[in-house]
């Protein structure tokens, strides 16, 4: 009779409404729901039902259910549906076929190299010259192994040089100048690596961020990263097409962005044009710390301190030529932008890379790349190997060799005991090692790694007197088969030439396991946070030493780190590790893993703070979470010594989390004070509405400025199109060099006039009819090279193509034929060299022009020349001639009235003579020329 039925065996019954296929895709749900607790909401599923806010499904439950709907249906499915669904209708559409069901294709096959890694270029200042340098010797070696699912593909160091100057020339093009910065706003795909490189090619400063994650956190989303975006001033954001409505309002809040871009674009843009002669900016780019409140803070790192970062760590690892890494992390942060790939670009260690969704949906993803990879070296937070030794199954990962793994970093959080030693026992029979663990410590100030600890050592933990450390900071250890215990992990010791200390709140260092705050100092530390003075000066003291905010005690010569500073809450006297508390509520049924914050509030009438644990659960029935919150007090108690004072139970997806999935705390507990920690969620839809109508104002102000710039750049593009295109066939057509000198200098001056540009020359020495000689020019704009034929006499030559790139294309046209023409001949390569092109210019009695190859706001005495232009002229006997160009780049709105006041001065000094000979002494005559540069700007 139906009265006899069990409750479970009622849900599980099929709605007669539905198909069998969708009876089927609800069933697989309640069943999960049900083994996870959660009864009331199995009881309510229908194929509508939100599977985070109604169901609360997060991450680990929904890779549950991706193996368990393909065993169900016997289909393969995308791997992002585990995590794209956003209801059990969505499943039912992939199960259909709707494009997400697929049939299994067999793993890419991973090819490495044949030979080993080539010796890094130490002498390379700039991961630029890196780049250049393993892609001049050995283009075709492999640097990605980039996989997709079960396909893939390689990326050569051949194919990154190429992708990356063409995007570095499309931001040229469309004005990006030296260490200007740029937001990259792109999932794992073979156009950020491009996009990364091309922004250092193009002198830029990168500013990685991560992509919107889910639909309904875009309200909170999109308001952190304009004020992140804000704080870097941002000139040009490059992003995807998926993302772009988020993106455009985004941009609304921006008022330096001059253009949100995509990397097909930019490519399309620079096709064709030859890199931009730059050098790499200051700032190699930008990481910003996932904090949850206040001013953002961007940590600023040099390509000095991410060269010394990864080759202390190749030091530290001991890399070897057959090295080989895997990663899945998120390149928009650290260790997977850092320390791993840009560690394997050093290295030339081939790399395979797969997304954090990949990673997510099929976790033996990444089991099956280190063995099919061979890979060797490969890190990952704490929270990764704790998934696999849950959740992955034997027949999973059959064939599976991890024996080749000699490098497993575990960091980026807190290392648990109780996970290595899970991790290493599940995986161990495929070949897995405990002495390849490697918990190291490290932090974004720090580029990525500072401690280390040694190769092939198990982990050393450390158990100490629970009672006194929490009461005096003393690190001391327990007498055997004592319970009250807290165990740390070893985290080895600085890298080379990095250096740690443990100091108390005066900055006095501290003893042998007394617990204080942790300074660094070091090559690979940060000079400070982009645009935050204050937080510069509140983190680095006058001995260069910075505080990381992290707390450690030394022991036996190595570092054990203890949690952060701010997050440490001080109960009667003793301080509690957050951490503690949260992995003791975890334990509880019906409490969500990897879902619980805790953290103090003052208690104003005890003057103490008040220990709180807020934690998910998926259960609303009232009885039932009267049972977790009595349990949470238990297991915290006994953990603890003391209970919690108040335990609150919330929704799933209520506690806030950062890009890489660390808890809010600061952000929780201010929820929670200000008694938001409940608000419901608005539809993806209301919060475009809301931050379209919010931004109203900006909106306006973006139309207007753009009419504006539009106004001027069209015009401007109009007269360099007219003038330049039709003056620039009329010199192709012309008898000699002499006639299209003419014709090429009166259109410059008169695109100059058009566009309220005034030019002002001044020469020193220099008759009209001057022939043969060099001129070395400085840079100070784009528009050099036409400001330079405009007011020059005679016939001037340029030495070369490339200085055009960074000109609009009616300009560049119009000077192409003042280019020095390409020598061929038996002692010249084709086209021939720079040399060769002076050589031949001179011989036929015109003025050689020679730009520096070196950015706009080079000082112009530091101006950078090659030899090569200066031994032509003297073997010729002819003289040099320093230039030196001076732009005002303040231009006023021509839509503000009147012409812009945008001049350029060229002048032409006294003729630099020497009769050099050695390389040396060519050196020195280069010197003596920069030098005439600067002093004719005094």
């Amino acid at each position: 009779m139906g009265s006899d039925r069990s409750a479970t065996e009622e849900m599980a019954t099929p709605n007669p409404g539905l198909d069998s296929k969708a009876s089927q895709v609800l069933d697989t749900i309640r069943e999960l729901l049900l083994e996870i607790g959660s009864e009331q909401a199995a009881g309510n599923v229908s194929l509508d039902s939100s599977l985070g806010r109604d169901l609360g499904l997060g991450s680990l439950e929904r890779v549950e259910l991706l193996v368990r709907m393909e065993r169900r249906f016997q289909c393969r499915l995308a791997d992002d549906i585990a995590q794209a669904a956003e209801t059990p209708a969505d499943w039912l559409r992939a199960i259909d076929g709707d494009g997400r069901a697929t049939q299994p294709e067999g793993r890419y096959r991973i090819v490495q190299p044949s030979k080993g890694a080539p010796p890094a270029p130490r002498s390379a200042k700039s991961l630029v010259e890196v780049l250049r340098h393993h892609a001049d010797r050995d283009p075709d070696r492999v640097q990605v192994h980039l996989l997709d699912g079960d396909s893939g593909q390689d990326i050569s160091y051949g194919n990154l040089l190429q992708a990356s100057s063409e995007v570095a020339a499309g931001l040229a093009a469309a004005g990006l100048r030296r260490n200007e910065t740029v937001a990259i706003m792109l999932p794992t795909c073979d156009d950020f690596f491009c996009a990364f490189l091309g922004v250092a090619l193009a002198g830029g400063i990168a500013v990685p961020i991560y992509p919107p994650a889910r639909p309904d956190e875009i309200e909170e989303y999109v308001r952190r990263q304009v004020r992140i975006l804000r704080n870097a001033e941002v000139r040009f954001l490059i992003a995807f097409e998926r993302v772009k409505a988020v993106s455009q309002v985004m941009r609304l809040g921006l008022p330096s962005l001059e253009e949100v871009t995509t990397v097909a674009a930019l490519r399309a843009r620079g096709a064709g044009r030859a890199a931009p002669l730059v050098e790499p900016a200051d700032t190699f780019f930008v990481q910003y710390t996932s904090g949850s409140t206040g001013n953002p803070k961007g940590v600023a790192l040099s390509h000095a301190n991410v060269l010394a970062n990864v080759k202390a760590i190749g030091r530290a690892v001991e890399a070897r030529p057959d090295d080989a890494v895997v990663s899945w992390l998120p390149l928009y942060h650290d260790m997977g932008l850092i320390g791993s790939w840009l560690f394997s670009v050093f290295h030339a260690f081939p790399i395979t890379i797969f997304s954090p969704l990949a990673f997510l949906s099929r976790p033996e993803r990444w089991l099956w790349a280190l063995s099919d990879s061979g890979g060797t070296l490969c890190p990952a937070p704490n929270f990764a190997y704790e998934l696999c030794a849950r959740k992955i199954t034997d027949d999973l990962i059959q064939g599976v060799d991890l024996s080749r793994w000699r490098v497993a970093i575990n960091g980026a959080e807190a290392v648990l005991p109780e996970t290595l030693e899970r991790f290493a026992e599940r995986f161990a029979p495929y070949g897995f090692r405990a002495e390849s663990y490697m918990p190291c410590y490290g932090l974004a100030e720090s580029c990525v790694a500072l401690t280390i600890p040694p190769l092939n050592r198990r982990p050393v933990i450390d158990s100490i007197r629970r009672d006194v450390f929490e009461r005096e900071g003393r690190a001391v250890p327990v007498a055997p088969h004592e319970s009250k215990a807290i165990r740390f992990v070893a985290n080895g010791k600085p890298l080379a030439e990095h250096e740690v200390q443990i100091v108390d709140d005066g900055g006095r260092p501290l003893g042998e396991r007394v617990q204080g705050r942790l300074l660094f100092r070091g090559p690979s530390r940060t000079a400070g946070y982009f645009r935050n003075h204050a937080a510069t000066r509140a983190a680095l003291n006058e001995d260069g030493w910075m505080d990381s905010g992290d707390l450690a005690y030394w022991a036996d010569g190595e570092v054990y780190v203890t949690g952060r500073k701010k997050d440490i809450i001080i109960k009667a006297g003793h301080n509690i590790a957050p951490q503690e508390v949260e992995t003791a509520a975890a334990e509880v049924a019906g409490v969500r893993r990897g879902c619980v914050s805790a953290f103090g509030t003052l208690d104003r009438d005890s003057g103490t703070e008040k220990l709180v644990v807020v934690a998910e659960t998926r259960t609303a029935d009232r009885q039932e979470m009267a049972g977790i919150r009595a349990q949470v007090v238990k297991n915290v108690g006994a953990a603890l010594g003391q209970p919690p004072d108040h335990v609150e139970l919330v929704p799933p997806q209520t506690i806030p989390k950062t890009s890489s999935g660390k808890i809010r705390r600061a952000e929780t507990r201010a929820l929670y004070e200000s008694g938001k920690l409940r608000a419901q969620r608005r539809p993806p839809w209301w919060q475009l509405v809301r931050l379209w109508s919010e931004h109203l104002g900006g909106w306006a102000k973006l139309v207007g400025r753009q009419a504006g710039r539009l106004r001027d750049r069209a015009y401007d593009a109009a007269v360099a199109l007219l003038v330049g295109g039709g003056f620039g066939m009329l010199a192709r057509v012309l008898p000699d060099r002499g006639s299209a000198a003419a014709v090429v200098r009166a259109a410059a001056r008169l695109i100059f006039r058009l566009q309220g540009r005034p030019v002002n020359a001044r020469y020193d020495g220099l008759a009209d009819n001057l022939s043969g000689a060099v001129l070395m020019a400085n840079r100070s704009g784009d528009l050099d090279p036409l400001a330079a034929v405009a007011a020059l006499p005679g016939t001037v030559l340029i030495s070369e193509p490339a200085v055009l790139t960074s000109l609009p294309l009616g300009m560049a046209f119009l000077l192409e034929p003042l280019v020095a023409p390409p020598v061929d001949g038996e002692t010249a390569p084709p086209g021939g060299t720079l040399k060769d092109r002076v050589r031949q210019g001179l011989l036929e009695g015109h003025l050689m022009l020679v730009f520096a190859d070196n950015s706009a706001d080079t000082a112009a005495a530091e101006s950078r020349f090659r030899l090569e232009p200066i031994q032509a002229a003297v073997e010729a006997g002819l003289p040099l001639k320093p230039v030196r160009i001076i732009s005002d780049q303040q231009a006023a709105s021509r839509t503000n009235g009147g012409p812009r006041e945008n001049s350029i001065s060229v002048t032409v000094g006294k003729e630099v003579r020497w009769d050099a000979t050695s390389r040396s002494e060519l050196a020195q005559l280069r010197d003596r020329v920069r030098r005439a540069i600067g002093e004719l700007g005094e």
